[in-house]
């Protein structure tokens, strides 16, 4: 025990006095007496007396250990224990030393425990409870409870462990419920809700044992528990309605949470209760109450913030979207919460999106992005800044924004781009075609998009066809027919670029980008077309007089187009007056007069017949049809050419007079046109015919003189020469041509007649006026034909043996960077002038540009082997006969081995004509025996026998 030792001394002297008192006893008649006076003291309560009676009675007693005595001296501890004597500690630790192994001894324990324990005095009972038997389940509960309130937990919670297991429920309950708080301080909440709930029979602790039991479901989050435990005894304990109701809010029970927060906001103000009232209502689709339950806290303070916010979301939700927006911007102005701040104003902007106010979405998201540089909502407002730019009917909003120094993905720039795109679109359809332009170099610029960018590419270009600046057009156009693009774009690159060659009159560019088109309509005829290329097409042959081809499109034409038919129909008669075939010509311009009576085209098919006729010599239906023309149709174009037309059929019918009236009727009244240079000539031919010259003095000054400039003077000089000689009067040709150089040596087509006159001296057959004016082509240095002049002046030259000269052509022409074909040519002449000359050393030299020249295939190869033959005679005639023979047994035995029998036969002829000069008799008749043995070829077998006969005679 723990007070034996510290008290043994006074144990010790009470022993000895209680030991005195034993030796003078009093004699009673009967000593029980005081033993049971002093059991009805002390059931009494009448401790002094019933302690004076004990003691009495232990005093006359001789034993000790008797067990009267023990249950004396028993309660005579207990006298003193109630009467709160001070020695209590003493005679409590004496009874115990005395009597050890008695049942009283431990019970004296417990009973000095449990008083100390009834007074609070919770030490003293510790230390009394703890020596005693805990086989009470009072003694054991007690001094769990002493031990808790003296803060050792642990030794309390062993105990209370224990008891909360006993079958009397009066203490296992409320051991329970000090081992669940226990449990509950130590943070063991899964431990303390049993222990909770296992006292939760004790009435005791009704009041109280809810709020640990449901504090500790919160600790451990199992809210379904609390709400099942705390659902049903709101009733009793309303101060627990709001928890509940924070709860099933936390859950997502909004329309529980709902109902509860309304229950406890009937007693009670709580804005924050409030609130979340109204979101629970919002949260079960309820927007009208939410509004009203938070129409107090629209303020501008923490939780007005919020509730401005969850107004805005409610007004959405009801489709108030103006409504919305501002409770939206109220919210987004407030800054309480930063991050409720931020998702405010990125709602607002929303909406602002969404009821298509464009131009405010996008200042609204500059001022957003700047604030917000990493705001999590980034890429959300950047993809309403897309839409909202893609909606926008003018640029500079947009670009305002792509350029304030947000964030801008590659959405917007894509967006931007289809802007400026769009509005390029609509400024072309409206033809604005510059403004377009301006819009498609911006998308072009912005470059987010490929496809976007060729298209933009292709807008400029068709806005530039339509400004007429076809040049431009095309080096956009040209580009963009290369890489990977779908089939629709690329036709449309081609038509517009075929029509723009087509308007620049380059129509053999113009064709092949028209038959391009066309043959990817019959590829894909389901694709989007335009039927008009066939005639476009049809044009361009006709212009590069590829007649067939054109009268092929033409008919095509006229059964695909739906407009320009007429047009069609008109071409087709002049494509068969090409071809020859007049009366399919004439048939066709019936039918287009039949056809559209209307056309434009009438005056041109009526001119186009009767000129059918002029030119077939059907000089009377001419005159006939012209005359009608004439008479009928004062307006047509075609008028004055009529008259023309007419002269020149009454001169080739013979009616001299009426051609003169009818020329001098061009000349007075058409002086300034093209054709008025005909009536000049065809007036001074036939006042020439009727021997009245004098006449024309006057009509020449008249046309001299008819309002045209120097260089229409100068152009009518020069057409009228080269009609000439486009008319195949080379002879004639020439002395116009001659004259027109000698008039205007500076013009820019003196190149061109110069060119002219040699080619038309050279199809006279006037090689030396030919070649004069070829060299001048060849000075001057620029004509197209430059190439094919100078060959045809070496050409001259070689074939009047000028080898000189002509090596120096064949020379400059290799220079000019012409096909290999040519250069061989070149090659070939320049070796065989060499040739001529007898110069051995350059025609090696020759002979090895030709070599690299020519080609590997048996023809070119047999041909080397030729003129490498006529070097070799060369040799010997300078009598090298033994070079010669290693020349030919090198070549002919590896580079010319396969040439044909008959080369070979004349190479080993040779060898053997230079051995037989070499006295080489031996391989002389070697070689001639091989060649009569082995050869194919006839010829070099007979020539083989004459020499052998020769040399060798029998």
């Amino acid at each position: 025990m723990v007070f034996r030792s510290s008290f043994y001394f006074l144990v010790l002297f009470l022993s000895l006095t209680f030991s005195s008192f034993s030796q003078q006893s009093i004699a009673f008649e009967n000593s029980l007496i005081h033993f049971n006076q002093g059991k009805e003291y002390f059931e009494a309560a009448n401790y002094v007396a019933a302690r004076e009676e004990f003691a009495n009675y232990v005093s006359r007693q001789s034993d000790g250990q008797k067990n009267e005595v023990i249950l004396a001296e028993y309660y005579q501890v207990l006298c003193s224990l109630y009467l709160n004597q001070p020695e209590i500690d003493v005679l409590g630790y004496h009874f115990n030393l005395n009597h050890p192994n008695s049942p009283q001894s431990n019970l004296l324990f417990r009973k000095i425990g449990l008083y100390f324990y009834d007074i609070a005095n919770y030490a003293k009972s510790i230390r009394y409870l703890e020596n005693s038997s805990l086989g009470n389940v009072e003694a054991r509960y007690k001094l769990g409870v002493a031990y808790f309130e003296t803060k050792d937990f642990e030794n309390a919670l062993a105990l209370f462990n224990e008891v909360k297991t006993d079958p009397d429920e009066e203490y296992a309950f409320s051991a329970a419920y000090y081992a669940g708080v226990i449990q509950y301080q130590q943070k063991n909440y899964l431990n303390a809700i049993a222990d909770f709930k296992k006292s939760n029979g004790h009435s005791k602790y009704r009041k109280d044992l809810p709020y640990w039991l449901i504090s500790s479901y919160q600790q451990t989050a199992q809210w379904d528990e609390l709400l099942k435990y705390a659902e049903p005894i709101i009733s009793t304990h309303p101060d627990l309605a709001l928890l509940v109701a924070e709860v099933q809010f936390k859950k997502g029970l909004y329309a529980k949470s709902a109902k509860s927060f309304d229950d406890y906001l009937k007693e009670h103000k709580n804005e924050a209760a409030s609130y979340k009232k109204g979101y629970a209502l919002y949260s079960v689709d309820k927007f009208e109450e939410a509004i009203k339950a938070i129409s107090g806290l629209l303020k501008q303070d923490s939780l007005g913030q919020k509730a401005y916010y969850l107004q805005g979301l409610a007004n959405l939700k009801l489709g108030k979207k103006m409504e919305a927006a501002a409770s939206f911007t109220q919210s987004g102005a407030l800054a309480f919460d930063a991050s409720q701040q931020e998702e405010a104003q990125f709602k607002s902007i929303s909406i602002s999106v969404d009821i298509g106010k464009w131009s405010e979405s996008l200042l609204a998201i500059e001022r957003f992005g700047k604030t917000y540089p990493k705001s999590s909502f980034t890429a959300a407002y950047q993809s309403f800044a897309a839409d909202a730019i893609l909606k926008l009917p003018a640029l500079k909003p947009a670009t305002t924004l792509i350029k304030s120094g947000i964030p801008v993905s590659e959405e917007m720039k894509v967006a931007y781009q289809t802007l400026t795109y769009n509005l390029g679109i609509k400024a072309y359809n409206q033809e604005q075609y510059k403004e377009a332009i301006t819009y498609f170099d911006q998308a072009i610029a912005q470059a987010a998009n490929q496809n976007l960018t060729d298209e933009a590419s292709f807008g400029k270009a068709e806005c530039l066809s339509q400004l007429k600046d076809f040049e431009a057009a095309i080096q956009i156009y040209k580009p963009l027919l290369s890489g990977k693009h779908s089939s629709d774009f690329l036709q449309r690159n081609r038509i517009g670029i075929a029509y723009a060659y087509f308007s620049v009159k380059e129509f053999t560019n113009a064709n092949t980008y028209f038959k391009t088109y066309v043959d990817q309509l019959k590829a894909n005829p389901t694709g989007k077309a335009n039927a008009n290329a066939l005639l476009r097409l049809a044009d361009t042959y006709l212009v590069a007089k590829n007649y067939s081809e054109a009268l092929t499109y033409y008919n095509q034409a006229i059964e695909n187009i739906k407009t320009e038919k007429d047009y069609a129909l008109y071409q087709k008669g002049i494509t068969l007056v090409y071809l020859e075939r007049d009366a399919e010509a004439k048939a066709t311009f019936q039918l287009l007069k039949k056809s559209y009576p209307n056309t434009k085209f009438g005056d041109d098919a009526s001119f186009q017949e009767n000129l059918i006729s002029f030119r077939t010599g059907k000089y009377q239906e001419a005159i006939d049809g012209f005359t009608e023309l004439i008479n009928n149709q004062p307006n047509s174009p075609y008028y004055a050419e009529s008259i023309l037309k007419r002269a020149q059929s009454y001169s080739n019918a013979k009616q001299p007079e009426k051609a003169i009236t009818d020329y001098k009727i061009v000349i007075e009244k058409y002086a300034k046109e093209a054709f008025a240079k005909d009536a000049v000539a065809g007036l001074q031919e036939e006042l020439n015919g009727v021997g009245r010259p004098e006449e024309m003095t006057a009509y020449l000054s008249m046309y001299q003189n008819g309002n045209l400039n120097e260089e229409e003077k100068i152009d009518l000089e020069y057409q009228a020469a080269k009609g000439i000689y486009l008319g195949e009067k080379y002879d004639k040709a020439i002395e116009p041509l001659k004259n027109f150089v000698a008039h205007f040596p500076a013009d820019e087509r003196v190149s061109e007649v110069t060119y002219l006159i040699a080619d038309a001296a050279n199809r006279s057959n006037n090689k030396a006026l030919a070649f004069e004016f070829y060299k001048k082509v060849i000075e001057q240095n620029v004509h197209p034909s430059l190439n094919s002049v100078i060959a045809k002046v070496a050409d001259i030259e070689f074939d009047s043996a000028a080898y000189t000269p002509a090596i120096g052509h064949y020379r400059l022409l290799k220079e000019k960077g012409v096909d290999s074909t040519v250069i061989q040519r070149a090659n070939k002449r320049i070796l065989e002038s060499y040739l001529k000359f007898g110069e051995l050393d350059s025609a090696l030299i020759a002979y090895q540009e030709f070599q690299a020249s020519a080609g590997k295939e048996a023809e070119s190869v047999e041909q080397a082997a030729l003129l490498y033959l006529d070097i070799i005679q060369l040799n010997n005639a300078k009598g090298n006969y033994a070079t010669s023979n290693e020349m030919i047994l090198d070549k002919f035995r590896n580079e010319f081995a396969e040439v044909s029998d008959a080369t070979l036969g004349k190479a080993y002829l040779l060898l053997a004509k230079n051995l037989f000069e070499l006295k080489n008799l031996a391989q002389t008749r070697a070689t001639l025996k091989s060649i009569i043995d082995n050869s194919e070829d006839k010829e070099s077998v007979e020539a083989a026998k004459a020499l052998l006969k020769t040399y060798f005679p029998k």
